[in-house]
């Protein structure tokens, strides 16, 4: 069975397996088994586990890691075109 990257799954899918696999694991089912069946490492599951005790449902929602695209730029927009005119 080929695993899925987890980097290329939508959010939602992220939040989904990330559920499953906390249900799995108050039902009793063993760890590995659990990770397994959900391709998650066992450090990614334990993490779940805990942040899902700690905080409930809400707390196993994910986002995408990064900076929001645009943000932290330091030309303003006429000043990249000028930038990008000048090296053509």
């Amino acid at each position: 069975m080929d695993n899925i990257d987890s980097r290329t799954l939508p959010v939602a899918a992220l939040n989904e397996r990330r559920r499953r696999a906390v249900k799995m694991r108050l039902d009793g089912v063993s760890l590995k088994d659990t990770a397994a069946q959900c391709e998650m490492s066992n450090t990614t599951l334990i993490a779940a586990v805990k942040a899902y005790r700690a905080s409930g449902w809400k707390a196993l929602d994910v986002e995408r890691p990064g900076r929001p695209q645009g943000t932290g730029r330091t030309l303003t927009a006429e000043q990249e075109r000028e930038v990008q005119r000048l090296i053509r």
